[in-house]
């Protein structure tokens, strides 16, 4: 029950995404094309790659290092836009590099996170994710949810903007249901874990914003840029992460699930700081030149 209440909150997440994006939000990458390129290297193969070193150094396997290579292996998520616009960033940059990871994740996730279940995989765990339908499933819940929204953008931007606020609004007040939702399927394992997880969450968390920072100030962009970059690469969609891990058509795991649902509350809290510390030093420094 639990797995298809995910789905359907991603679903109407997506489509509620779609509300707000129009074609020029995907073909804005070509006017800033430095930036966004540099951050979807950093999104699409540093992160995952940060994630393998990670696994890779602390010697995990099983559940918790397929869990932590499935987060790195998301597309942003929508909340990556609401931190970026509390941050002051690049809020044109944040939404091109949602969508458009979002599409090309539908094709890379399978591929890559198949090679960690292998590379990570242990007795415990027999897992397999078979490419075509794997895709088709994602595409179901992330880019076909946000066609439609584009399409009822397009045709209807007076309904799409009054739905707009609703959708995400009902997501945000279901969501903490599904969490206890989540930790109750999970037989009470998630707060036995919660230290070593939550650890590693919060250390995902701080690296891969630092990542994206040091990818920002690599490519030499503004400020601005630097600070979504940061945002972007360090916000995965946790949803979607918990959604393929608990779905009865994909890994259906609820101990891979454990992962992206501490790390959904982790990101939170971090990001949310960091875009109010980032926003609150640039009203300091503007008030004193």
């Amino acid at each position: 029950m639990i797995s298809y209440l995910v789905t359907i909150l991603l679903t109407l997440l997506m489509f509620g995404m779609g509300l707000g994006l129009t074609i020029q939000d995907f073909s804005r990458v070509f006017t800033i094309p430095k930036a966004a390129l540099a951050g979807l290297i950093g999104q699409l193969i540093m992160l995952p790659l940060l994630g393998f070193i990670l696994c890779y150094t602390l010697n995990l396997s099983g559940a918790i290092a397929i869990g932590i290579m499935l987060l790195t292996l998301c597309p942003g998520g929508v909340l990556s836009n609401m931190f970026t616009l509390i941050a002051r960033g690049d809020l044109a940059l944040s939404v091109t590099m949602t969508s458009i990871s979002s599409l090309i994740t539908v094709f890379t996730l399978p591929v890559i996170l198949n090679l960690s279940m292998i590379y990570f995989n242990d007795e415990t765990i027999q897992l397999s994710l078979p490419l075509l339908k794997t895709a088709s499933q994602i595409m179901l819940i992330t880019v076909i949810p946000v066609s439609c929204g584009m399409l009822v953008l397009q045709y209807a931007p007076r309904f799409a903007k009054a739905s707009k606020q609703w959708v995400r609004r009902g997501c945000g007040a279901f969501l903490p249901f599904l969490i206890v939702g989540i930790f109750m399927q999970n037989g009470g394992s998630w707060f036995e874990h919660f230290v070593q997880v939550g650890l590693l969450t919060i250390c995902l968390n701080i690296l891969s914003i630092l990542l994206g920072y040091g990818i920002a100030k690599f490519a030499k962009l503004e400020r601005p840029q630097t600070k979504t970059l940061s945002i972007e690469v360090g916000a995965q969609n946790a949803m979607l992460g918990v959604t393929i891990a608990i779905s009865p058509f994909l890994l259906n795991n609820a101990d891979v699930a454990m992962v992206p649902s501490i790390y959904g509350v982790t990101m939170v809290i971090i990001l949310w700081l960091y875009a109010l510390t980032t926003s609150r030093v640039d009203r300091l420094q503007k008030a004193h030149i």
